[in-house]
């Protein structure tokens, strides 16, 4: 049984002002997408935030409803359920997304946050062991003790994507989302936050949905990537057939953009 299975799965535009997320004329962000994950598997989807990918991580984690399909996580349908049953499978599937000031809050101390985090997630109450948990978050994510008294936006920018991952790792997650989670930063420190992802998928047995509009990032990380270009996937097979044997004209305006980006 997969860990994470997507099957002809269809979100809707909901956004404009009287707008039925249901309505047959809506756009489709999202458009019969099916892909599956297994256990310790990191898949990959390839394309631009604008072509699906957003609306694609938001709808597994329920944040946005779902007009079609079904998106079940080990065994059990996602779909139509209320906030509060999918708040046990919400702990289990962390996203990690580009923009961390969106996801981190701005007032508060990287200790604080952390802190809230690890009280929010239960366990132990005994503050030595709430404080080694914390600790021991931070060094997963290769976050610098020292920035325990910053707030986000002192931090530098792979700092605040490591603030991220280790809020996320607090809750013990299965599966990792990370969306466009290295986008913008230098070469050398993407590198570095992309080998972090792997060590942590192979010590502790996590499963990872890289979703990026960067070929040669899904590549790095992912045995299988499925293309997608306006809401549909296009495309999909392993980073070596993708990269030699592209079929789709979107596929290889992927890889000339790669090419030029790398």
């Amino acid at each position: 049984m997969s860990l994470l299975e997507v099957a002809n799965l269809t979100v809707l535009d909901s956004r404009r002002p009287g707008r039925d997320a249901y309505a047959e004329d809506a756009t489709r962000l999202v458009d019969s997408v099916s892909f599956a994950l297994e256990e310790r598997q990191t898949v990959a989807i390839v394309g631009e935030p604008a072509g699906g990918t957003l609306p694609l991580a938001l709808a597994i984690v329920g944040l946005i409803p779902a007009a079609g399909g079904d998106i079940r996580f080990d065994g059990q349908s996602l779909v139509g359920l209320s906030d509060r049953r999918l708040r046990p499978f919400r702990r289990q599937m962390q996203v990690l997304f580009s923009d961390p000031f969106g996801a981190l809050p701005s007032h508060q101390t990287i200790a604080r946050m952390l802190l809230a985090t690890r009280v929010f997630v239960g366990g132990s109450r005994a503050r030595a062991e709430r404080a080694r948990d914390i600790e021991r978050a931070m060094e997963m994510a290769r976050l610098p003790m020292a920035t325990r008294s910053r707030r986000p936006g002192d931090l530098e920018p792979s700092e605040r994507q490591r603030a991220q991952l280790a809020r996320a790792l607090l809750f013990h997650p299965r599966l990792l989302i990370c969306h466009d989670f290295t986008r913008g930063l230098d070469a050398s420190i993407q590198a570095s936050l992309l080998n972090r992802l792997c060590d942590l998928r192979d010590e502790y047995r996590l499963t990872l949905l890289v979703m990026t509009d960067d070929l040669a990032v899904a590549s790095h990380l992912a045995s299988e990537i499925h293309v997608l270009s306006r809401g549909k996937i296009v495309e999909s097979g392993t980073p070596e057939t993708i990269a030699s044997q592209p079929n789709h004209e979107y596929t290889r305006r992927l890889i000339a953009a790669t090419v030029t980006r790398h």
